[in-house]
């Protein structure tokens, strides 16, 4: 990315490397999972309170956003796809205004294909005209498609991948791109009944797995809930400090997010300008 900052720690680790210029842009509050290599000692003597350093980076990174269309991804209300694909329409957006190159892999319908790379603001029309002709559903293995893209990506890239995760094939996947250097912000989008099963009721369920068909009956009554509450809330968790240890990010949405919320508050406050 182009002068994307303040970002903790990815200027300091790409200089090293890539002679990449940093410019010391502010201090923040540390936050848990931040890198403690970046805690300033000369401002915890002065106030006694814990702040990371922040840098502006010049730097220019491809950048790829992946993008799940599997069928999993047509559930929820509001439906979790059209919300992936905004999420991901923007982040591409941002890259071109930034002026990176840009180039967006999409897995649905039974197969992955790429955009063509593109790089500027006014190539933005041809962005989005690209998301027009996507068509979601269908067999897709989200996580196979994420290894076969990091074949094509080279390395030391700013790779933002959006999906609703439940695929245990895109966790496997960040191997292969923490080994070739990459930069990940992971996006989950989760519809509102997978963040709280309570909304659809409790008794006897019959669940159906939206990828395989496979069926299950269960009760939902109060420990299952909380029992699948305490396991969600550890497995976002675990992504976020694996992703942040390795100088990226995580956000967990619903897909009834507050869009304009998201890109100008959330990712500001966490350090991410793309």
């Amino acid at each position: 990315m182009n002068r994307a900052a303040p970002s903790v720690g990815i200027g300091e680790r790409r200089s090293s490397s890539k002679g990449v210029g940093i410019e010391f842009a502010e201090h923040r509050p540390y936050r848990t999972g931040d890198d403690v290599r970046h805690l300033d000692p000369r401002v915890l003597a002065r106030l006694g309170e814990s702040y990371v350093r922040q840098y502006f980076v010049d730097r220019q990174l491809p950048v790829y956003v992946l993008l799940d269309g599997s069928r999993s991804m047509l559930a929820g209300s509001p439906q979790k796809y059209e919300v992936a694909a905004q999420v991901a329409q923007v982040m591409g957006f941002i890259g071109l205004a930034a002026g990176d190159r840009v180039q967006v892999g999409f897995s649905g319908d039974g197969a992955f294909r790429w955009s063509q790379p593109l790089q500027g603001p006014a190539r933005s029309d041809l962005l989005f005209s690209w998301f027009d002709g996507l068509k979601p559903g269908g067999q897709a293995d989200f996580g196979r498609d994420i290894e076969r893209a990091a074949r094509d990506m080279g390395k030391a890239a700013y790779v933002i991948v959006v999906s609703d995760w439940w695929d245990e094939g895109i966790v496997r996947a960040l191997e292969q791109l923490d080994g070739q250097g990459h930069e990940v912000i992971g996006v989950q989008i989760a519809a509102p009944e997978e963040i709280d099963p309570s909304s659809v009721g409790t008794g006897s369920m019959l669940l159906v797995d939206d990828e395989t068909g496979d069926e299950l009956e269960t009760v939902l009554d109060e420990a299952v809930l909380a029992d699948y509450r305490t396991a969600l809330a550890e497995f976002q968790r675990d992504l976020r400090q694996r992703l942040v240890r390795r100088g990226g990010q995580f956000f967990a949405l619903s897909s009834a997010i507050d869009m304009k919320r998201f890109f100008l508050r959330d990712l500001r406050a966490a350090g991410v300008l793309l």
